[in-house]
C-alpha cells in the first residue's frame, strides 16, 4: 500500500470517527470499559419495582407554523402570487388610465372618445390609420386622435396599455417627432414597456438626432432585446461619442448576430470609424440607426431609394438628414409635410436651403411651375421667396397655386398653406390685383387663414362695385368662403348663389356640356352645404335643370365608396362614439382623401363629424373637397 493510499484511508477513518461521535449515546460509551457490552435499550434502575406517578409536563408554547411542502404538481399561478410570510409586498407598476400629451379641451376631442366602443374595435380602427393622408385636414385630425389625452374602453390599465400600443405603432410608422413619442409613452413605467414601445422611442430620438437620450435608452434596455437594431444603436453611440476603438468590436458582434443585411449601416459606420469605405448605394431595408449615421456622415448623399413608399417614416428621416441630391430631399420634405410628420414651416425652411443650381433660380416662374417634380415645386417656391418686387410677386403666385390645383389637387392644401405668408405680403391698396383675386382668396381659406380670407373677399367686393372682373372674382370665391367661415352661417342667400353660377358659367363657356358641368357643380355645392347643416331649401335647387344631373352627381360620380365603412360610421354616430366616428370618417373618405371620395362618402363624413362636435374639422375637409372639384 502506497503512502497516498494510507493517508486516504486514515482520513476516511478519521471522518468516520467524528461522525460516530455525533451520534447520541455513542459519545458517552467511549468512557465505559471496553469489555462491557453496549446496552441496546435505556437502562432501568433495579430499585424501581412500581411505577411512580408524576404530573404530565406542561406543553411548550406553540412556535411558528412549519412550511409544508407543495402538493404534487407544484403551486398554481395564483398561489405563487401570494406573498410569503414576512416578505415585503412589492407594488405592481402603475400608469395613469388617461394618457396623451394633447390635453382635452384644446383638440376638440373628449377625454373618453371610446365610450361604448369595444376595445378590440378601437384598437383595430387605430391600427388602420397608417396610410398616407392626401389631406392636411385629415392628417391633423388623425394626429389629434392619436395624441389627445384619452381613456381606453373599460378604463383599466390593461386596456389603456393595449390602446396606447396601437397608437404608438401608427405614430412610429409615420415618423412622429421625438417630443410627441416621448410625451405619449412617458407615463408607461419601464416594467410595462415591451420591445415595440422601446423601439418606437429609440427611432423617434434617432430621427431627431437626440443622441444623448437615444444612447442612454439603448444602453439601459438594449441588452434585454434581441433585435439587431439595439446592437446597431450601441455601435452608433460609440461612433458618435468618438469611441473608435470600441465600435469595431460591436460591429463584429453584430455580424455574428446575423445583422449583416444592412450593408449601408456597415459602410457608414466604417466611414465614421475612419475607414475608406465606399458610400452606400442603397438604403433598402435600412434601419433608423443607418439614417442617423447618414445624417452624421459629411459628404455622403442619400441614395434615391432612401425615400421608401412602404415606410413613411423615411420621408422625415431624409428630410431632416439634409444630405442628398436636391430632388431626393425635396420629395422627402414634401411627403413628410403631407403626412403631417413635418410642419409646413419646416418644409419651407428645408426647401429654402436646398443646394439649387443658380440657373434654375433665374428661370421664369411660369416655366418652372410647369414641372411635375417636387424639386420643380421647390425651385418655384425658392424663386418667389426671394422676390422683393410686390408686383412680380403677385404675378408669380398665380402659377404655382393654379398649376398644383389643376394637376395635383391632393397637394393643393399643403401648397396653399406654404404660400399663404407670401399672399399676405401682397399689397391690396389701392386695389386688389384682380387677376390674383379668386386664386389668392381660395388659397387663404384652404390654408385656414380665415381672417385674411375675409379681408381679401371684402376688398374684392368693394372693388367689384366699379370693376366687373373683381365682382366675378368675389362671386367665384363665395362658395369656398361660405363653407370655410362659420361666421357666414345663417340663411343661404340665393342672390350669391346666382352670382356664383353666372361667374362660373362665364368661365365654362357655352354649350350643353358646359351647362351640365355647371349643374353638377351646383349639386355638389348644395350637398356639401347640407352635410354641414346649412339651411338649403327647395328654392336653392331650382337652377338645376334636370333631376338626371342630381342622380349622376350623387350616385354615379365614381368616387371612393366603402359601404361597410359607411355603415360603421352611421352606427358610431348614432351611438355618440367620437373616436369611432373620427377613425371611420377618415377611412370612409378613402386613400385619395376628400378630393377622391364619392359625394355620398363625403357627405356622410362631414355630417358625422359635425354631429359629434367637430364642425370645424368638417369645414376644413369640405374646403379641400370643393377645391379638388374645381371650385
Amino acid at each position: 500500500m502506497t503512502g497516498s493510499k494510507v493517508r486516504s484511508k486514515a482520513r476516511a477513518w478519521t471522518g468516520l470517527s467524528v461522525a460516530l461521535m455525533m451520534v447520541p449515546g455513542l459519545a458517552a460509551a467511549q468512557d465505559r470499559p471496553q469489555d462491557r457490552p453496549l446496552p441496546l435499550l435505556p437502562e432501568v434502575p433495579a430499585a424501581a419495582s412500581a411505577p411512580v406517578t408524576t404530573p404530565p409536563p406542561t406543553p411548550p408554547p406553540l412556535g411558528p407554523a412549519r412550511e409544508i411542502a407543495p402538493p404534487p404538481g407544484g403551486l398554481s399561478e395564483a398561489e405563487r402570487a401570494l406573498p410569503l410570510p414576512g416578505a415585503a409586498t412589492v407594488a405592481a407598476p402603475m400608469m395613469p388610465l388617461s394618457v396623451g400629451p394633447l390635453l382635452t379641451g384644446t383638440t376638440g376631442l373628449p377625454a373618453e372618445p371610446w365610450v361604448g366602443t369595444p376595445l378590440n374595435e378601437a384598437v383595430g380602427l387605430i391600427a388602420a390609420l397608417t396610410g398616407d393622408m392626401s389631406s392636411l385636414a385629415l392628417a391633423d385630425l388623425r394626429r389629434r386622435l392619436l395624441l389627445t389625452e384619452q381613456m381606453a374602453p373599460g378604463n383599466t390599465q390593461a386596456a389603456t396599455l393595449e390602446l396606447l400600443r396601437a397608437r404608438v405603432a401608427v405614430l412610429d410608422h409615420l415618423g412622429a417627432s421625438a417630443d410627441d413619442m416621448l410625451a405619449l409613452t412617458g407615463p408607461v413605467p419601464q416594467a410595462l414597456r415591451d420591445e415595440a414601445l422601446d423601439r418606437a422611442r429609440l427611432r423617434a430620438l434617432l430621427l431627431d438626432a437626440r443622441d444623448r437620450p437615444a444612447c442612454a435608452l439603448a444602453r439601459r434596455v438594449g441588452a434585454a432585446h434581441a433585435a439587431v437594431l439595439w446592437q446597431q444603436a450601441t455601435v452608433s453611440c460609440d461612433l458618435l461619442a468618438g469611441d473608435i476603438d470600441q465600435a469595431p468590436l460591436g460591429m463584429a458582434v453584430l455580424r455574428e448576430m446575423g445583422g449583416a443585411t444592412d450593408d449601408a449601416f456597415y459602410r457608414l459606420a466604417e466611414r465614421l470609424a475612419g475607414l475608406d469605405s465606399p458610400p452606400p448605394d442603397s438604403l433598402a431595408g435600412a434601419s433608423a440607426v443607418t439614417y442617423r449615421l447618414l445624417r452624421q456622415a459629411r459628404g455622403v448623399e442619400a441614395p434615391a431609394d432612401g425615400l421608401r413608399g412602404d415606410a413613411p417614416w423615411t420621408a422625415r428621416a431624409l428630410a431632416l438628414a439634409g444630405g442628398g441630391p436636391p430632388e431626393v430631399l425635396a420629395a422627402a420634405a414634401e411627403r413628410a409635410a403631407s403626412l403631417g410628420s413635418l410642419s409646413v414651416d419646416r418644409l419651407a425652411d428645408i426647401w429654402g436651403r436646398l443646394p439649387l443650381d443658380p440657373r434654375d433660380l433665374d428661370t421664369p416662374v411660369s416655366k418652372a411651375a410647369l414641372g411635375a417634380r417636387p424639386l420643380d415645386r421647390a425651385i418655384v417656391h425658392a424663386i418667389l421667396s426671394r422676390e422683393t418686387d410686390p408686383t412680380r410677386l403677385a404675378e408669380g403666385l398665380l402659377h404655382p397655386l393654379e398649376t398644383v390645383r389643376e394637376h395635383d389637387p391632393a397637394l393643393y392644401p399643403l401648397h396653399a398653406r406654404l404660400y399663404a405668408p407670401l399672399i399676405r405680403a401682397v399689397p391690396v391698396l389701392p386695389a386688389v390685383p384682380v387677376f390674383l383675386g379668386a386664386t389668392a382668396g381660395r388659397a387663404l381659406y384652404a390654408a385656414g387663414s380665415i381672417e385674411a380670407g375675409r379681408v381679401w373677399l371684402a376688398d374684392l367686393r368693394r372693388q367689384g362695385e366699379n370693376d366687373a372682373d373683381a365682382e366675378d372674382a368675389a362671386a367665384l370665391l363665395w362658395p369656398v368662403a361660405r363653407v370655410a367661415d362659420a361666421a357666414l352661417d345663417g340663411p343661404l342667400p340665393s342672390d350669391r348663389l346666382i352670382l356664383w353660377r353666372q361667374a362660373r358659367a362665364a368661365r365654362l363657356g357655352e354649350g350643353a356640356r358646359a351647362g351640365r358641368a355647371l349643374d353638377r357643380a351646383h349639386v355638389t355645392l348644395l350637398r356639401v352645404l347640407e352635410a354641414l347643416g346649412e339651411p338649403v331649401t327647395e328654392a336653392h335647387w331650382l337652377p338645376v335643370r334636370t333631376n338626371r344631373v342630381f342622380f349622376e352627381v350623387v350616385t354615379e360620380d365614381n368616387g371612393y365608396r366603402d359601404p361597410d365603412r359607411l355603415a360603421a360610421l352611421a352606427k358610431a354616430v348614432d351611438a355618440g362614439q367620437v373616436g369611432a366616428v373620427v377613425a371611420n370618417a377618415i377611412l370612409a373618405l378613402g386613400p385619395d382623401g376628400p378630393g377622391g371620395a364619392s359625394l355620398e362618402s363625403l357627405g356622410a363624413a362631414l355630417s358625422a363629424l359635425r354631429r359629434v362636435g367637430l364642425g370645424a374639422d368638417a369645414r376644413r375637409i369640405a374646403v379641400e373637397a370643393l377645391v379638388a372639384r374645381g371650385f
